[in-house]
């Protein structure tokens, strides 16, 4: 029994701290690395207590190191950016809305239909009788502030002022007459307006017996020119009855021999389902609509106000 006790006695007393000691020297190996601790070293039993709080520090740089290479991740997607000038496969990546630039101008037409003065319009420019950016002082039939021009969102924009007499565009196709439209052929003025037909059925009583399901569409309407005066007043009415009623000086439905500035045939209303249309029939002097507060004036547009003419000009880049 004596003999196996001793055996036992040597296998745990040798090797094991050994071990121990290689694992415990292994530390301060890489404590040595940062050797700019000799001019701590002079006080030796205190620095070596000093510096293991000081290599957790030493630690820490290797995080923030890391930390730098994050904007060249980053650095990718900024030049991804100016890639939308590029194409993928021939297909080019999108970049937004582009709000055209524009250059607008608007020139004076005279009566014999020369070109005056060409006025760039660069802010907004205010044109009436008053002071304003372009004045006609001796022009009776303008407002003091009577219309302006204004570019807007890559648009020339017109707008009255709540001018008295109106502002007038210059139609350039069929348009869609609405209930209260003036417009203007050679020099008379007419104001468009209609009625409903089941209002003209309407009892008149008060509420009428409704037969069935209600209409969800315009019914049959029907429809009469006003021949008014600048201020409103009306001067004579025309039913507009037929299909088709055309306007001119010497043919026509309604015709006008007195005005020299109406052309034979000026122009013509057609009656179509639930709506009426303007055309105009190649007239010398054009059809010209009162404007309701604002409109978009394209390139070679015409407009007058009182009794002055202009066209607009417009160039986009």
């Amino acid at each position: 029994m004596a003999a196996p006790a001793p055996a036992a006695a040597p296998v745990p007393a040798t090797p094991k701290p050994a071990q121990r000691q290689a694992v415990t020297t292994q530390p301060v190996t890489p404590v040595v690395p940062p050797k700019a601790a000799p001019p701590v070293s002079k006080p030796a039993a205190p620095s070596a207590p000093s510096v293991p709080p000081l290599r957790p520090v030493v630690a820490k740089p290797p995080t923030p190191v890391p930390l730098p290479k994050a904007p060249p991740a980053a650095a990718p997607r900024t030049a991804a950016a100016p890639s939308t000038s590029a194409t993928v496969e021939g297909t080019q990546v999108f970049a937004g809305l582009h709000v055209p630039k524009i250059e607008a101008s608007i020139v004076e037409l005279k009566q014999d239909g020369s070109a005056g003065k060409s006025v760039r319009v660069s802010k907004e420019t205010v044109i009436g009788r008053g002071t304003c950016d372009i004045s006609y002082p001796n022009d009776l039939l303008l407002s003091p502030r009577h219309a302006s021009l204004q570019i807007r969102a890559g648009k020339l924009v017109l707008k009255d002022l709540g001018s008295q007499n109106g502002t007038f565009h210059k139609q350039r196709q069929d348009a869609e007459l609405t209930p209260g439209d003036v417009f203007l052929l050679g020099r008379e003025l007419f104001r468009f307006v209609t009625q409903s037909m089941d209002e003209n059925q309407a009892s008149t009583e008060g509420t009428q017996l409704s037969m069935g399901a209600p209409k969800l569409q315009r019914g049959p309407v029907t429809a009469k020119l006003e021949r008014i005066q600048l201020s409103g007043e009306v001067i004579e009415e025309f039913s507009l009855e037929k299909p088709e009623t055309t306007l001119g000086r010497t043919k026509g439905e309604l015709t006008f021999k007195d005005d020299p500035y109406m052309s034979g045939t000026h122009a013509r209303i057609v009656a179509q389902p639930g709506r009426f249309l303007l055309q105009d029939l190649k007239s010398r002097n054009g059809v010209y609509r009162r404007i309701r507060n604002e409109m978009e004036l394209r390139d070679g547009d015409e407009f007058f106000l009182g009794e002055q003419l202009f066209r607009a000009e417009i160039k986009t880049s």
